[in-house]
């Protein structure tokens, strides 16, 4: 009888807890939400940090950075966006043949970066610049590859920041734009919800971060159509469960 009680109170909890869930998801924004973390706050800035050295997140990075190591192996690389520099340094380790330079707006990502590339004894090999992804501080066809990770989704000007890498790339030259998608399963939505609220630093959560990119982030047809709009040539849009990329090679 204790057994059938003990089995009765999980099973009401179980299906407490599907319910909490499905009505989560019901009310979840359907339309883009666009939103910013704010990583030149200190706070933010740290916790993000720590977030992104966790295992996940360092097996995302092997994923963008091989897929992108496999388009271009030699030549200046950038990186839009590169936050602390993790994928940069990710992108010179599985490239040797690649001089990598990412390109931030937030003076404390670029100075974490700075200080892990005095560390890491690879000061040759990386460089980073402060910039716009709008307008980037390189010359007309002057890199072979670009890629850029969880920032789309932040781009004011997105259709801006595509032309400006058809602007810098050369003919042939290879670019890789990934980012979250936010036409999420249920149960992927789920999860980023509750490590919204109960697992990151307390710093991301008054940011709501991450399930604000969430909110932000664009689904593949909506990628497609900024692609189209853009200058762009040689794209096309690849998608995972949790993730989409615009890319592909420069005419």
């Amino acid at each position: 009888m204790m057994q059938y009680r003990r089995a009765w109170g999980c099973g009401g909890l179980l299906a407490g807890a599907l319910a909490a869930a499905a009505w989560l998801y019901a009310g979840r924004p359907r339309e883009r939400v666009p939103g910013h973390e704010g990583l030149d706050d200190p706070e933010v800035a740290k916790a993000f940090n720590r977030v992104a050295t966790l295992p996940h997140m360092r097996l995302l990075r092997r994923f963008v950075a091989r897929r992108a190591a496999r388009m271009v192996q030699h030549g200046e690389a950038a990186d839009l966006g590169c936050g602390p520099g993790h994928l940069v340094f990710q992108l010179a380790r599985q490239a040797p043949g690649l001089h990598v330079t990412g390109v931030d707006l937030s003076d404390e990502m670029l100075a974490q970066a700075e200080r892990y590339a005095e560390r890491s004894g690879m000061r040759r090999r990386v460089s980073f610049e402060k910039g716009d992804v709008q307008q980037t501080p390189f010359p007309d066809a002057s890199l072979d590859l670009v890629v850029s990770t969880l920032s789309l989704h932040h781009w004011s000007n997105p259709i801006a920041v595509l032309n400006e890498i058809a602007r810098v790339l050369r003919p042939g030259g290879s670019f890789l734009v990934f980012d979250l998608r936010r036409d999420l399963s249920a149960p992927a939505w789920v999860l980023l919800w509750f490590v919204t609220h109960f697992v990151v630093p307390a710093a991301l959560r008054r940011a709501n971060e991450p399930l604000s990119s969430r909110n932000a982030a664009y689904t593949p047809e909506e990628a497609a159509q900024l692609a189209q709009q853009s200058r762009l040539d040689g794209w096309r849009i690849a998608c995972g469960p949790q993730w989409l990329a615009i890319q592909g090679t420069k005419a």
